[in-house]
């Protein structure tokens, strides 16, 4: 199995890199949010793959993160996700908000995830619940996620779909519009409402 690759950034398109180790291009397909975070052209990264094996292909996926790999792997384990869904869920949300989700039982939130249905969602609930309670890394008795530091700002997951489908309506892709909200969340500070991450990811997406 191919743990990880490490080597230069020699090309990257909308959903995959390919990442030259001693002479060798290893292509990776990549999340949104691995996309919009990865170094220019040239430079050396380093990625967490997971190396996905079918009658007729064999496919890396990259990560940049520990966190967004591990959550790729439980992801498989539910009965009607494959590699490709999986990947799509962690380019439509982040990493902290779908645990959220999972882990408070939020179907109506997961469903507006693409390509997961109400009964796939509802079987992420049931198999993964257990496996994501690490979702801050506890949730506190009134049911608000917390860590060592204190209370994790909420981030609800339909908030952020809401954003991209709002951006989505406007002629922008899912992959630049994810990418954008990304970037806003960052400069947003607690509870932004979907019109305030809207108008922040417009001036991303206005700069280019």
């Amino acid at each position: 199995m191919i743990a990880h690759v490490r080597g230069t950034l020699v090309a990257s398109s909308q959903d995959s890199v390919v990442v030259d180790v001693g002479g060798v291009g290893y292509r990776c397909l990549v999340s949104t949010s691995t996309r919009s975070r990865l170094p220019a052209s040239g430079q050396e990264v380093t990625l967490q793959t997971s190396l996905q094996v079918r009658e007729d292909s064999m496919t890396l996926y990259g990560f940049l993160t520990g966190e967004e790999y591990d959550l790729f792997e439980l992801l498989l384990r539910v009965d009607g996700i494959g590699p490709k869904v999986a990947l799509a869920v962690l380019s439509s949300t982040t990493p902290d908000s779908l645990r959220r989700a999972i882990a408070f039982e939020d179907v109506t939130a997961l469903c507006r995830i693409p390509g997961i249905g109400k009964k796939t969602a509802q079987r992420m609930v049931l198999e993964l619940k257990e496996k994501v309670g690490s979702i801050g890394p506890a949730v506190a008795a009134s049911g608000t996620p917390e860590t060592a530091a204190g209370p994790l700002p909420p981030q609800p997951l339909d908030t952020i779909a809401d954003a991209v489908d709002a951006l989505m309506a406007l002629g922008y892709t899912r992959t630049d519009a994810a990418q954008a909200v990304d970037k806003a969340r960052r400069e947003a500070g607690e509870q932004p409402k979907a019109e305030t991450l809207v108008r922040l990811s417009l001036k991303h997406l206005y700069r280019g």
